[in-house]
């Protein structure tokens, strides 16, 4: 079970009701790998709005999607990828020849001017507003994971700043994604899904998801197995742990395994279409030269160093490079 917490208590409330979302926090994040928030700024018109352009970006022809086509390679994602690009199930198993296709599109930006990874636009007038929407949108995410990693630091005993100063400047994905619609009898061959059981790689990820349903989360006590994740409540913000807090904390928070596959109420059904899904999921990351080797502070004699010393964006790149190939 994925506990529900309440952000505004953090925000708003006495130290006590502080110390207890951030407990809370970080025991969901160690339980589960997962945590639901609830009453965190974003409401459900703005968030109308976010599936708004999503929808209005992704029903464009292939052809103009194909104006703004990221770049493959081992660098972040900026712009559109087409259906079944990324192979995440290497994420999970790198040395399988037959990796599992993801059937999904997206579209990702990152911190707007930056000269190092640029973020590309669609042209069309019909999307006239869609950057400046998902420029204030990034921001939004950005400061809410922040206020997360204070709660973090609170909780797991660390120094203000601690997690919170290697976040700065970000280096943050927005990614916008699209689910067409496939066959029940595609998904059940094995060799295709929405999405592969993957961690994030990044320290936290902030996901909105549409009504449809199929995001599952690995049960801790049963690994391999899978619970559901309903959409019950589509303005709650589901907040999973990522592999750099993972390595930052030495395995003490570990990251949360999950995937995209047939919803709960559709998998005793045949001769099925599952409909399109679409989800936004904010994937927050270190500073770009940051380290992402355990901190000194999760370091013993009898809990040794369990990552290599890497920045987090020679472990970016180390991903990519296995997502394309």
């Amino acid at each position: 079970m994925i506990p529900t917490l309440d952000l505004s208590h953090f925000l708003a409330g006495n130290e006590q009701q502080r110390r207890q979302f951030a407990d809370g926090l970080l025991a969901g994040l160690i339980d589960t790998g997962f945590v639901k928030i609830i009453n965190h700024g974003l409401d459900q018109q703005k968030l109308d709005e976010v599936f708004g352009w999503s929808k209005k970006f992704f029903h464009q022809s292939v052809e103009e999607k194909n104006k703004v086509a990221n770049e493959t390679g081992p660098k972040p994602v900026r712009g559109y990828s087409g259906v079944s690009v990324e192979y995440v199930s290497r994420l999970v198993d790198d040395k399988t020849s037959k990796p599992i296709t993801d059937s999904k599109e997206h579209f990702d930006l990152g911190p707007a001017n930056d000269p190092q990874f640029p973020n590309q636009w669609p042209p069309s007038p019909e999307l006239a507003g869609f950057r400046p929407f998902m420029e204030t949108l990034y921001e939004r995410g950005n400061d809410i994971c922040l206020t997360l990693l204070v709660a973090l630091e609170i909780s797991l005993g660390l120094k203000p700043g601690s997690l919170k100063e290697r976040s700065i400047p970000n280096a943050a994905d927005l990614r916008l994604t699209h689910y067409p619609e496939i066959s029940i009898k595609d998904m059940r061959t094995g060799h295709t899904s929405r999405i592969a059981p993957h961690s994030d790689w990044g320290i936290i990820t902030l996901l909105f998801q549409d009504s449809t349903g199929g995001l599952e989360v690995e049960d801790r006590r049963n690994p391999g197995t899978f619970f559901p994740v309903e959409p019950d409540d589509t303005t709650e913000m589901i907040v999973n742990a990522g592999d750099t807090l993972m390595r930052w904390t030495n395995g003490r928070v570990c990251a949360g395994i999950h995937q995209v596959t047939i919803p709960e109420e559709m998998k005793k059904l045949d001769e099925i279409t599952l409909p399109e899904r679409y989800s936004v999921a904010h994937l927050f990351k270190a500073q770009r030269e940051v380290s992402i080797a355990p901190l000194s502070q999760f370091i013993t004699a009898d809990e040794p160093a369990k990552y290599p010393e890497m920045t987090a964006l020679q472990y970016h790149r180390q991903v990519q490079n296995l997502l394309f190939t």
